[in-house]
């Protein structure tokens, strides 16, 4: 199978084709059957070979891996639930352990790292933001952990005018348009499944955070972007104690210093420093050059977008209807 994320493609082996299905599935928008790769991952549904890998020295550890290193191999090791070799001449990935949930995983996020590095070298911009559109309009609303982004993306689909995004990050590409990038919506509230048909629900139990659930996007099929938009509406949003839910005009310099959270460094969009670098002086410097060339694309969409800030209560299903009547209106 071939995953093509909006230029990037990437092969997928696997000798089994449930375990195929299940890593393929929330990349159900993307799938290619046929296509050139520049990347392979393998998956191979087996215990790691840890004797016949080479001598390798340690490079640097994540709470969740030991990562060792050389210039043509990169072995991460997940303390005994899996490994991923990275043989770079090759450009190949492969993945072992007999755990189909660390294989999901595993492989889901390394396929969001590999993107995130091809953004930065074709200058796209990553945002982590619910993004939706309505009426040829982008609309972007970052929410803050706990503010119920799931919730807030459910109730707007309820909305037939509405069309999905992205869930967690629409791309911000260097013509200025924010292109569709919907995967799945997670949530952690088993109370908004309930009117989900279950074959549209699928649990993870994640390596460092615990068990969530997510639903397929293609629920919503009908719903979901296909094009690329240009008019962009950018929200920064603020939580209040005992508060009303409220939106207000904005001026850049806010907009920006919510770019710079949630786009330019990233925070809560999955960055894989294990499979982008360690601490050598010449990867942070490639690193120093990423954060610039992202704070460029974020000065950009900050400069295009018709900017607004909402303030979000403690009642987040009165925040969903506020802010649906509002795009509804805008």
């Amino acid at each position: 199978m071939f995953i093509n994320l909006h230029g990037l493609v990437i092969e997928c082996k696997t000798d089994s084709s449930e375990l195929s299905s299940q890593l393929m599935r929330p990349f159900h928008y993307f799938l290619k059957k046929e296509d050139t790769p520049e990347v392979t991952i393998i998956v191979k549904e087996e215990d790691p070979p840890y004797k016949s890998f080479p001598s390798v020295p340690v490079s640097f550890s994540t709470p969740r891996n030991v990562v060792y290193k050389t210039d043509q191999i990169k072995i991460i090791d997940y303390f005994g639930n899996g490994v991923i070799l990275e043989d770079r001449h090759r450009m190949t990935y492969t993945l072992y352990s007999r755990n189909r949930n660390f294989l999901a995983e595993a492989f889901y996020l390394l396929t969001i790292s590999l993107f995130g590095q091809f953004c930065d070298m074709q200058g796209m911009l990553r945002v982590h933001a619910l993004a939706v559109s309505h009426n040829n309009k982008a609309i972007l609303l970052p929410i803050p952990p706990g503010g119920g982004k799931s919730t807030m993306a459910m109730a707007l689909l309820e909305e037939k005018q509405f069309k999905l995004i992205s869930d967690d990050e629409p791309i911000f590409n260097r013509s200025s348009h924010i292109l569709p990038f919907p995967l799945r919506i997670g949530t952690l509230n088993t109370d908004v499944l309930s009117s989900i048909p279950k074959d549209y629900v699928y649990e993870i139990d994640r390596m460092e955070f615990g068990r969530k659930y997510f639903i397929d996007c293609k629920y919503w099929d009908s719903q979901i972007e296909k094009q690329s938009l240009h008019d962009i509406v950018l929200f920064t949003s603020q939580r209040v104690l005992n508060g009303t839910p409220s939106i207000e005009p904005v001026t850049k310099r806010l907009i920006l210093r919510t770019l710079i959270r949630d786009a330019v460094i990233g925070i809560g969009l999955y960055q894989g420093i294990e499979f982008l670098f360690s601490h050598s002086n010449k990867e942070v410097i490639y690193k120093i050059q990423v954060v610039l060339k992202r704070l460029k694309l974020a000065m950009r969409l900050a400069r295009v977008s018709t900017s607004f800030r909402m303030i979000l209560s403690d009642d987040i299903q009165a925040n969903a209807r506020f802010f649906t009547n509002f795009i509804k209106n805008l």
